[in-house]
């Protein structure tokens, strides 16, 4: 099942459309209002949960103004959250990250699908041995007792009792082979880091780890399990840390309808988009908001 050939944005916002079935139903606003940048939104909304790819960096280069326009937000006395579907790197990393390019949050301020995935395997048998798609500075000996980092051995994929996928950066079409061929021949679990299909980076847009999982799943190979956004699951880590605010009064900020737009509006929460840095960046809205059947409360140029 080879999957080398890179989606662009409009294909990957096509795919993300065809699995909605395995996503929350959406929850829509009737209209849309657009502003500049989520300055003209302090009057909304008390706390802004922002996504990290496509809102505060693509690849390694932060989106212009948005370092100016975190430290703005927290100066007005408004909570900034980060929430990430990104599970490469435990979320201290994330934090050094964003404190290098001169955005100042604290370890509680920065939620991850990875915490998510972390949190469910706390209620996993500790004896399980799981097989990990991540790269070798993941640090996955942190997830569970007993983990094998997945390459191209054939015997680790079929001695292993269940397997996580954390990430795609190392990945390739022999080693989704070797593990639909181990699903195929015996039935695991399937732990899921990172629900996207794609992330923009600065020459074009990576492949995540949602995009191969999904691939088993449709050749019914396995039912997988996905922790991060659009699922309640790594939501729920992030309300734990806002307290006594309307859910009305707190934006989902991102720039992927099915991930950061769908997630935000089914918890309760308000959703902006962030239109020229992402997923939508080429997108034509009102054609996209009716053949996706997601729509935002706002869509903003610009963090």
């Amino acid at each position: 099942m080879p999957l080398s050939t890179s989606l662009t944005r409009a294909s990957a916002i096509e795919r993300y459309t065809q699995l909605a079935h395995r996503m929350p139903a959406p929850v829509n606003p009737t209209t849309s209002q657009n502003v500049a940048h989520l300055g003209e939104l302090s009057d909304e909304f008390d706390v802004f949960v922002l996504d990290g790819f496509g809102v505060l960096n693509v690849g390694d280069t932060t989106v212009p103004g948005a370092v100016e326009r975190v430290i703005k937000l927290q100066q007005m006395g408004k909570q900034v959250l980060v929430l990430t579907n990104g599970a490469t790197l435990p979320v201290e990393k994330t934090v050094a990250k964003y404190l290098n390019w001169g955005m100042t949050f604290e370890l509680a301020d920065v939620i991850s699908s990875r915490n998510a995935l972390e949190e469910a395997l706390k209620k996993q048998d500790k004896n399980i041995h799981w097989g990990v798609a991540a790269t070798d500075y993941a640090q996955i000996e942190k997830l569970a007792p007993h983990t094998t980092l997945l390459g191209d051995n054939p015997e680790d994929y079929a001695q292993v009792d269940g397997f996580i996928f954390l990430s795609a950066m190392e990945w390739s079409d022999q080693r989704q082979q070797l593990l639909h061929d181990a699903l195929a021949t015996k039935t695991r679990p399937v732990l899921v880091g990172n629900p996207d299909l794609v992330a923009p980076r600065e020459d074009a847009m990576s492949m995540e780890p949602g995009l191969y999982t999904h691939a088993l799943a449709d050749a019914g190979v396995c039912n997988p399990k996905f922790y991060g956004k659009p699922f309640k699951d790594v939501f729920d880590l992030a309300a734990a840390r806002i307290e006594n605010v309307d859910p009305h009064r707190i934006a989902m900020v991102g720039d992927t309808l099915h991930t950061d737009i769908l997630g935000g509006a089914s918890y309760g929460w308000r959703t902006v988009l962030i239109k020229n840095h992402g997923l939508m960046k080429e997108a034509e809205d009102e054609r996209t908001f009716t053949a996706t059947g997601i729509r935002p409360h706002f869509i903003a140029a610009t963090t």
